[in-house]
């Protein structure tokens, strides 16, 4: 069987290594001079109206160079689904001797859709280019590139800001940008396909969820919301929520060590996995002061090192998320909107004021409640940062894709001892719908007509969500007693 299995593997690379030489050989052989004479108005009809849609209103020297970088990017593409291929394949072959004919057929589709899909999605990735935020992010990769200050300033409408509001681990995808300017968004697209097919070939079959099940979780996984967040606008938040899910499997496995290290990580990444530190330090009610005390060296060292490497600059992040203005998904901004149902001038405090302190309270309560409760550690960290996207006054939308990562995989562990799961899932589910439409419409920057009202939805959808998962949440377990020594008399003092 691995012998069979090798010589699969061979025929595979083979096969990609022809089909990406062909296609780079048209892509910069042929390509250029029939974009050329498109251009130029000359060719077919069909092929001039694509080209001219491709070009926009750019000059021919920028529509050869962004096709150059799109060449390039598609053959990265390649590598990166044959990569994933071949781990389908893989874990393919692992459960197939133990499958019944019946989960065999639905193994066999899911298969073929994680192949077509991802293809599909790794090509749209390749051809969207660095549009939106990515656009932004590749500034920030040259500066660091170039030696410079990652967090350098630049002027607002209101007032001057760090381009850069993220934490000094997101320098260490700068690096990437050497083997072309889109190998960080392709590495995220391919970390995002990596997880999807584990979780439906491997991890699902593990924790015996139906088989018809996993296909429906992998169409889920393939929604709009996705397709926006990752392939169109290149956003990493995928990996911020990997490695949160790190973080929280290892705690509940006792490994205080790894999960420090986890949790570290995503925090010097994007500082939003922080609010997942105390949850992730309860231990029933105690605190578990090892995981605290490592968290905190390991955070402090990271932003110790990016202070010694870039000055003080490296803080602005933490400051500038402090005086934000409430934006986009934030129910904050619907309350500073013109459909508030209060009138603003009532409180003492601006609401921008107030959005701080709300959060704060807000997580502190659940903190203690959750301690008090014995809350399961999984389900605790999922509402924490459910709480979190409800109540932060910052409510871009590729934030909640901690959520989504996190959230799919909670569901999938814990299927079997979640309580009330259909309300959970359709909650869920009806949540990422509104985003993945949200993202649509951002897509095709037609938001002007839902943008004042959008977080209301988002915030009813997000309390509901809450209510879900303290309501679906396993039972506690029940306390270990030692009949012996229960029943044993007690022995006399002195």
């Amino acid at each position: 069987m691995a012998g069979l299995a090798s010589r699969r593997t061979g025929v595979l690379v083979g096969i990609y290594a022809l089909a990406l030489s062909a296609w780079w050989w048209f892509a910069t052989s042929l390509a250029p001079s029939i974009i050329t004479s498109a251009l130029a108005g000359r060719g077919s009809a069909v092929v001039v109206r694509c080209v001219t849609w491709y070009a926009g209103f750019r000059p021919l020297d920028a529509v050869l160079k962004n096709w150059k970088i799109a060449a390039s990017a598609v053959v990265m593409g390649g590598i990166c689904h044959l990569v994933l291929v071949v781990a389908v394949g893989v874990w393919h072959r692992r459960h197939a001797p133990t499958r019944t004919a019946g989960q065999a057929r639905f193994d066999r589709v899911n298969s073929v859709l994680l192949v077509v899909l991802s293809l599909a999605f790794f090509l749209v990735t390749a051809l969207a280019g660095g549009i939106h935020d990515y656009y932004f992010f590749e500034q920030i990769w040259e500066q660091i590139m170039l030696g410079r200050d990652p967090w350098f300033l630049v002027q607002g409408q209101r007032r001057i800001y760090p381009l850069n509001a993220y934490g000094p681990l997101f320098t260490v995808l700068a690096p990437l940008t050497l083997i072309g300017p889109l190998a960080p968004k392709l590495a995220c697209a391919l970390t995002f396909w990596l997880f999807a097919a584990w979780l439906v070939k491997d991890f699902a079959v593990n924790r015996h969820l139906p088989a018809w099940a996993g296909t429906a979780l992998l169409l889920w996984l393939a929604s709009p919301y996705v397709w926006v967040e990752i392939a169109l606008f290149g956003h990493f938040d995928v990996l911020v929520g990997l490695l949160c899910i790190g973080a929280v499997e290892a705690r509940t496995r006792g490994d205080d060590y790894a999960s420090a290290a986890w949790i570290s990580a995503g925090t010097l990444l994007k500082y939003f996995p922080g609010v997942l530190v105390p949850f992730l330090m309860l231990d029933g009610q105690r605190i578990r002061v090892r995981f605290l005390v490592t968290t905190l060296v390991l955070g402090a060292l990271g932003m110790g090192t990016a202070c010694l490497i870039w000055g003080p600059s490296a803080l602005r992040p933490l400051t500038f998320a402090v005086a934000r203005e409430p934006t986009q998904l934030s129910i904050f901004r619907f309350l500073e909107g013109p459909h508030a149902p209060f009138d603003r001038d009532f409180f003492f405090f601006t609401i921008d004021e107030l959005a701080t302190p709300i959060l704060l309270i807000a997580l502190a309560w659940l903190w203690s409640w959750t301690r008090r409760r014995r809350f399961e550690m999984f389900a605790s960290c999922v509402l924490a940062v459910t709480v979190t996207l409800a109540l932060y006054k910052v409510g871009f939308a590729q934030y909640p894709m901690v959520l989504f990562v996190l959230g799919a995989y909670w569901i999938v562990r814990d299927h079997a001892t979640l309580r009330r799961r259909a309300p959970l899932i359709a909650v869920f589910c009806a949540y990422f719908a509104w985003l993945g439409y949200f993202d649509v419409l951002m897509s095709l920057d037609d938001l002007y007509w839902v943008m004042e009202w959008a977080a209301l939805p988002t915030f009813v959808l997000g309390c509901l969500l809450a209510i879900s998962i303290v309501r679906a949440a396993p039972p506690k377990p029940e306390p270990v007693v030692d009949e012996a020594a229960a029943t044993a008399e007690p022995e006399a003092v002195g």
